[in-house]
């Protein structure tokens, strides 16, 4: 479902100096191309953002429930940085729409117990995002 607008996303990713963007991981999110952009990431790669006169910022990664993504420091393509342990390279691509380098992908270490409880007890007590 598309709903109106995009709830202040696209002033963010327009004028924030970075940001980070949480999304669940599927083909249908991670798609070849877009037929709708709400909120300007790196755009075609390369220059192609400050070219659209975006003075700063971009995405530093993008998060999600299989693994961290984050982008090359020239040409801006999306690379796979870390993997969540049990989260195999294969899971993912199967999960993403176009060619993903996984060349430089690490295990992500897991949570420490304190680390878990600052998410769950100071960040989501009420579970909303958590469950």
């Amino acid at each position: 479902m598309r709903f109106s607008g995009s709830g202040g996303a696209c002033d963010a990713a327009s004028l924030a100096s970075a940001f980070i963007v949480f999304m669940e991981h599927g083909r249908r999110k991670f798609v070849e191309k877009l037929d709708y952009l709400t909120s300007p990431g790196w755009l075609e790669g390369g220059d192609s953002r400050a070219r659209a006169g975006f003075a700063r910022g971009g995405p530093l990664a993008v998060v999600t429930d299989l693994c961290v993504l984050k982008f090359d420091e020239t040409t801006h393509e999306m690379y796979l940085a870390e993997r969540y342990p049990g989260v195999t390279d294969e899971h993912i691509a199967e999960n993403t729409g176009f060619a993903l380098d996984v060349s430089r992908a690490v295990d992500a270490p897991p949570p420490t117990a304190e680390e878990l409880r600052i998410l769950r007890d100071e960040v989501d007590p009420q579970r909303l995002i958590l469950g």
